[in-house]
C-alpha cells in the first residue's frame, strides 16, 4: 500500500499541524462545555467529597450559583442518577435547576463512579440508597443552602431511592421521580409535592407500575387513589396545594426510557415543578423551554472525539521515529477479501453477535445456580458483555482456523500476509518489535488518559455522550482495569484479526481513501449485527409499544440498552484500528489500543453493585 509517503523524511510539519488542529479542537470542545455547565461564570461547579453514615467514600458535582451565600442560601436539590450510570447522568437535569436558583448535588451514588463499592447486601451496614439519605444531609449541612427548602429528584433506579428518601423525611418538600413510579406508601400528604414523570414507551414501565397498560390504568391504581386528592386524576394536571405539600401530578410523554434523563420537555417539567415547591428567588427565572445543556453534551463528545482523533497523527509522528520505526512494516496485499465473501463473513459474525443474550443468560445462570461470579468479578454488566465477547471470540477464532486451513493457506496466503506474523516463512513473533508497540500503545494511551484527567480536574467536564463513557481511574478501579484487561485484549485479538486479516477489503488508489474504505468496511462489520438487533426491539416499541425483550424484572431491557454503549465503541476504536493496522501492517498496536481504550471505558464508568 502506498503509505511510504507517510514516512518521508520532511513531512513532520503537516503532521504536527494536524495534530495541533485536533488538540485545538479537543480543548475549544472542554472550554465550551465548563461555560454551559457554569452559566458563563454564574455557577461555580466543583467536586466534592463526603462520608456515606456506613464510612463509605462518596463524590458528588456540586452546582452552586454565585449568589447563593451563607447569608443569601437558596433553595437545594439533590439528584440522583439511574443503576448503569453516574453524576454526569443528570447533570442535563442539574444545569438548568442551578441556572435557575438552585443549588444542585449530583451524586456518585456508591458503587458508581468515584464513589466507593458497596457492602454486600446482607451486611448490616448495607446502605439500601446508596448514599442518597446522606447525600441529603449534606446538602443541608451546606451553609448556602436554604435548609427548610429542599427538594430530591433521581432517574430510574435513583428516583426509587429518590422516592423513599423522601417518604422518610417529612421534611423534603418536593421530590421528582423520573422514569419509575409511586407505590401504595404514597399518601396525600407523603411524601411531600409529588411529580412522576414517566415515557409512554419506558421499557421498564411493567416493572415500576406493575400495570399491563401504563395509559389506561395507571391513574386509577390504587397508589394513585391514595396520594390524588381527586377522584379521578388524570395525567398532566397539577393536583393539591404546593404551599401545603400536597400537590400532585403524573406527566407522560411519548418517549423511551434513555431518552427520560435527556429530554428538553421533561426537564421543562421538573424545574417548573420545583420552583412552585422550593420558591427560588424570582431574578432567577428563566422560560423552562429555553435549555442550554445539549450544548454541553454535545460539546462533551467532541472533546473525546477530538482527542482520540489526536493520536491518529501522534502515532504516525512516533514511528516516524528511528526508535519505533523499526515495528513498521508494510500492508501485504498478496490477499484481499471480496464482496460475496466479505458479506459471507459479515453474516456468519453477525449470527456470533446474535448470541449476545442467550450467552449473557448462561453467565447469570452460573452465577445464580452453580457459583457466584461477582466475589472475583464484581462488575456484574462488564462481566456479562465480556463474556460474550470472549466467547464469540473464541468461536471466531476457530471459524478463522477452518478459513485458513481450507482457504486461504492453500492459495499461498500466510500469516505474514494477514499482519499476525512476523516471518513469511513460518509463525513467528518477534517479542523485541512487541515490547516496542505494548510501549508505543502505552504512550498514546497516557495522552489519552492525561488529557481526560487534565479536562476533568481543571474543567469538571469528562468525556461522554448521554450515557457514561470515560472518566478517571479510582484506585480501586484502576484494579478493575487491571482484572478485565487480559480477558479484553484476547478478545481483540481475535477480532483484529477478522476485521484486518480475514474481511480486509482491496486497497483504493491512495492511502487515504483505502482508509475510510476500511473504516466504513469494518464498523459496518461490526455494529450492522447489533443495530438490526436494536430494530427488532425498538420498531415496535416506538410504533406500537410492544418491547419484545423485556425479562424478568426488565433484565433484557438492561442489557438491549448497552448496545447503544456498545456500538458507539466499536465504532470508535475502529477509526483508530484501522489506522494503527494501516502505518503497522500488523495486527498487535490495534488490538492492544482497542483493548486499552475499553478496558478503560469498562473500568471508569460501569456499575459496581448488586443488580436490583
Amino acid at each position: 500500500m502506498n503509505t511510504e509517503k507517510l514516512f518521508q523524511t520532511g513531512g513532520n510539519t503537516k503532521i504536527i499541524g494536524i495534530f495541533l488542529i485536533s488538540f485545538s479542537v479537543f480543548v475549544s470542545a472542554v472550554i465550551i462545555a465548563n461555560l454551559v455547565q457554569t452559566d458563563f461564570g454564574k455557577i461555580r461547579v466543583s467536586n466534592v467529597y463526603y462520608d456515606n453514615y456506613n464510612g463509605k467514600h462518596m463524590r458528588a458535582k456540586l452546582f452552586r450559583p454565585n449568589s447563593a451565600t451563607g447569608e443569601n442560601p437558596l433553595p437545594g436539590v439533590v439528584f440522583i442518577h439511574g443503576y448503569q450510570n453516574n453524576r454526569e447522568s443528570g447533570d442535563a437535569y442539574n444545569i438548568e435547576m442551578a441556572k435557575r436558583g438552585f443549588v444542585v448535588l449530583g451524586i456518585d451514588a456508591i458503587g458508581r463512579g468515584n464513589s466507593d463499592v458497596p457492602n454486600d447486601p446482607e451486611d448490616p451496614n448495607f446502605d439500601d440508597t446508596f448514599g442518597t439519605r446522606t447525600s441529603m444531609k449534606f446538602l443541608r449541612s451546606l451553609p448556602f443552602v436554604k435548609k427548610e427548602s429542599t427538594g430530591i429528584m433521581g432517574h430510574s433506579m435513583g428516583a426509587r431511592f429518590a422516592y423513599n428518601v423522601a417518604l422518610e423525611d417529612p421534611s423534603i418538600k418536593a421530590v421528582i421521580i423520573i422514569g419509575s413510579a409511586y407505590d401504595k406508601r404514597a399518601s396525600l400528604e407523603s411524601p411531600q409535592n409529588m411529580l412522576m414523570i414517566i415515557g409512554e414507551l419506558d421499557e421498564f414501565r411493567d416493572f415500576f407500575t406493575q400495570t399491563k397498560d401504563l395509559v389506561k390504568e395507571w391513574m386509577r391504581t390504587e397508589a394513585t387513589k391514595n396520594s390524588f386528592p381527586h377522584p379521578k386524576p388524570e395525567f398532566g394536571k397539577t393536583y393539591g396545594d404546593f404551599s401545603k405539600g400536597t400537590a400532585r401530578k403524573v406527566f407522560i410523554h411519548r418517549i423511551s426510557h434513555i431518552q427520560e434523563s435527556h429530554n428538553a420537555v421533561c426537564i421543562a417539567e421538573a424545574v417548573k415543578w420545583m420552583k412552585e415547591s422550593l420558591n427560588p428567588p424570582e431574578k432567577f427565572w428563566t422560560d423552562p423551554r429555553a435549555q442550554s445543556w445539549s450544548i454541553k453534551e454535545a460539546m462533551t463528545f467532541l472533546a473525546m472525539f477530538a482527542c482520540f482523533i489526536c493520536i491518529l497523527p501522534l502515532s504516525l509522528l512516533l514511528l516516524r521515529t528511528t526508535f519505533f520505526g523499526t515495528i513498521r512494516e508494510p500492508v501485504h496485499f498478496k490477499y484481499a477479501c471480496i464482496t460475496k465473501s466479505y458479506f459471507k463473513s459479515v453474516a456468519i459474525n453477525g449470527i456470533l453477535m446474535w448470541l449476545y443474550l442467550p450467552l449473557i443468560m448462561t453467565l447469570f445462570a452460573v452465577h445464580k445456580f452453580l457459583i457466584p461470579v461477582d466475589p472475583v468479578f464484581p462488575m456484574l454488566l462488564v462481566d456479562a458483555i465480556v463474556w460474550w465477547f470472549v466467547w464469540i471470540n473464541i468461536f471466531g477464532l476457530l471459524l478463522f482456523r477452518r478459513w485458513y486451513q481450507k482457504e486461504a493457506k492453500p492459495s499461498g496466503i500466510t500469516l505474514y500476509d494477514l499482519g499476525l506474523s512476523f516471518s513469511p516463512d513460518r509463525f513467528f513473533l518477534d517479542i523485541g518489535k512487541i515490547t516496542k508497540t505494548v510501549f508505543l500503545g502505552l504512550i498514546l494511551f497516557g495522552f489519552l488518559y492525561t488529557c481526560e484527567i487534565l479536562s476533568e480536574y481543571l474543567f469538571m467536564v469528562d468525556f461522554r455522550f448521554i450515557y457514561p463513557l470515560v472518566s478517571d481511574l479510582t484506585p480501586y478501579r484502576a484494579g478493575m482495569f487491571l482484572l478485565y484487561f487480559p480477558f479484553i485484549l484476547f478478545g481483540f485479538i481475535g477480532l483484529t484479526l477478522f476485521v484486518h486479516g480475514q474481511i480486509r477489503r482491496p486497497q483504493k488508489e491512495t492511502w487515504l481513501k483505502t482508509y475510510f474504505f476500511w473504516t466504513g468496511s469494518n464498523i459496518f462489520a461490526l455494529i450492522t449485527p447489533l443495530i438490526l438487533f436494536l430494530l427488532i426491539q425498538y420498531i415496535p416499541l416506538l410504533s406500537t409499544g410492544f418491547i419484545p425483550f423485556e425479562g424478568p424484572g426488565g433484565v433484557f431491557v438492561v442489557f438491549i440498552l448497552e448496545l447503544f454503549f456498545i456500538i458507539l465503541v466499536l465504532a470508535l476504536v475502529m477509526i483508530l484500528s484501522t489506522w494503527f493496522y494501516q502505518i503497522t501492517g500488523k495486527i498487535f498496536l490495534s488490538a492492544f489500543m482497542n483493548a486499552m481504550i475499553v478496558t478503560w471505558l469498562f473500568a471508569s464508568s460501569q456499575v459496581v453493585a448488586p443488580i436490583p
